[in-house]
């Protein structure tokens, strides 16, 4: 038994040693470790590496903070020259993976191994994904930041305080608060705007990256009021992405948009004729086809606007804001629209076109109707059009989630190595706990059988 015992805490110990050399924070020499944009195309990683032996082996591991379902850590492999010291370089296309949106923040780290096996990894580095033509400037308050570069501060400060003033809405009207730091960058045309981003339509006025924390606005040069809606507009779809972000969730375009439209108040004078109208004439879109993505043809895309605004203001001022609230909880964490309508209001998707119909004198729906088709589009506009003015909306774009971290170093939401390491260590001593367990029973089994064939 004593060598049984032995035996086992030998082999433990051996066990033991590479996992606590695999916790040693390993050391990386790195010098001129640094990253060039040519904005918004490309970033370039590159540095000089050195180690004790030929380096054989070197990964970029790099993305930007953002927040995502699971950690996904991107990994690019530069050419190199094996040799003790080595310079590395890696560039990222976005035309190839699309775009990030301006403000974001990126993270890199190097890991190389040389040949006598020593693995060495860098300190995460970061930077800001933003072009350097502008003099940015900034101005703060709470949670918002806004960043311009051209006009007076007043203008500046006329912009932030309409941001803070959408803030405000949201935490009233629908429960929404925002919970960390919003950047808002202020363009001066929507020219600039869009060759700051890549792949955009080209009636982009604006964008909203919730998963970032981010706004980017274009300025229309002729109606300030309309600006200052669009910072609202765009602030509330981030305030949602926030509050609704889940793996589950299944967000409907008329609510995302209705609240978003009915943050900037009521609509423009255009968009209620337009309205009034379509109640006239009986030419009002089903409910259930704004479930989806809107039309792309104008006057349907504005009547869309329009009803999911109307929509929305039924709901909060019929049933207050704590239901809209509760709505938007039970979506995030997993509801489907129908059985969260009935649980909290008492009808289902049709039920609420009916009570709604009823509430601004429309026509009754048509039993018959069935859901209308509507293509999905690649972007989805978010911005009611002003009136007179062309079609300038804005698009919600879609970001391929690379990773997440805070103050430089990486935020996983997966579990952190070490404890992987010492839940594989806990396996592995259990395995040679009943290895050993085994081997004692085989042992002794044959022992016995031994002693019966010499009593034999």
């Amino acid at each position: 038994m004593r060598a049984k015992l032995t035996l086992f805490f030998l082999l433990l110990g051996l066990f033991i040693m590479p996992v606590q050399n695999a916790f040693a924070a390993p050391y990386a020499d790195v010098t001129n470790n640094k990253v060039t944009f040519s904005f918004p195309e490309t970033a370039t990683f590159s540095a000089a590496l050195s180690a004790d032996a030929n380096i054989t082996s070197v990964i970029l591991e790099y993305g930007n903070e953002q927040q995502t379902c699971g950690e996904v850590i991107a990994k690019a492999y530069p050419q190199f020259t094996p040799a003790k010291n080595s310079d590395v370089e890696w560039t990222w296309d976005m035309r190839q993976s699309g775009s990030l949106p301006p403000g974001a923040s990126l993270w890199w780290r190097w890991r190389y191994t040389d040949e006598a096996g020593k693995e060495y990894l860098s300190e995460i580095q970061t930077a800001t994904w933003l072009d350097d033509t502008h003099k940015w400037q900034t101005l703060t308050s709470g949670f918002l930041r806004l960043h311009w570069y051209e006009g007076d501060k007043s203008f500046a400060q006329d912009l932030l305080n309409a941001g803070l003033q959408g803030l405000s809405r949201n935490e009233q009207q629908a429960g929404l608060v925002a919970d960390a730091p919003i950047d808002v960058y202020v363009y001066a045309s929507y020219e600039d705007l869009r060759d700051s981003i890549l792949f955009e339509p080209a009636w982009t006025g604006g964008s909203a990256y919730a998963e970032h924390n981010i706004v980017i606005v274009g300025l229309s040069q002729n109606d300030s009021e309309y600006d200052r809606n669009v910072v609202i507009h765009e602030l509330t779809h981030v305030l949602i992405g926030h509050f609704t972000f889940s793996c589950l969730n299944d967000m409907p375009s008329w609510l995302e948009e209705g609240l978003a439209v009915y943050s900037e108040g009521k609509l423009d004078s255009n968009s209620q004729d337009q309205f009034d109208q379509a109640i006239k004439n009986n030419d009002l879109l089903s409910v259930r086809s704004l479930n989806s993505g809107f039309s792309e043809e104008f006057s349907k895309a504005t009547l869309s606007y329009s009803q999911s605004f109307s929509l929305v203001e039924f709901l909060i001022e019929t049933y207050g804001q704590d239901k809209m609230t509760q709505l938007l909880g039970a979506l995030r964490d997993g509801g489907e629209i129908e059985s969260v309508l009935l649980r909290l209001y008492g009808f289902d998707i049709d039920g609420l076109e009916d009570a709604w119909r009823e509430s601004i004198g429309a026509a009754p729906r048509a039993v018959s109707a069935q859901p209308t088709s509507q293509p999905t589009p690649t972007h989805v506009p978010t911005i009611v059009p002003v009136s007179g003015g062309s079609l300038i909306v804005t698009p919600t774009p879609y970001a391929i989630p690379t990773s997440t971290i805070n103050g430089g170093q990486s935020t996983r939401t997966g579990p952190p190595i070490w404890m992987t390491l010492s839940l594989l260590g806990f396996c592995c001593v259990l395995g040679l706990i009943i290895g050993v367990f085994v081997i004692g029973m085989i042992v002794r089994t044959q022992n016995a059988k031994a002693r019966k064939n010499d009593q034999a």
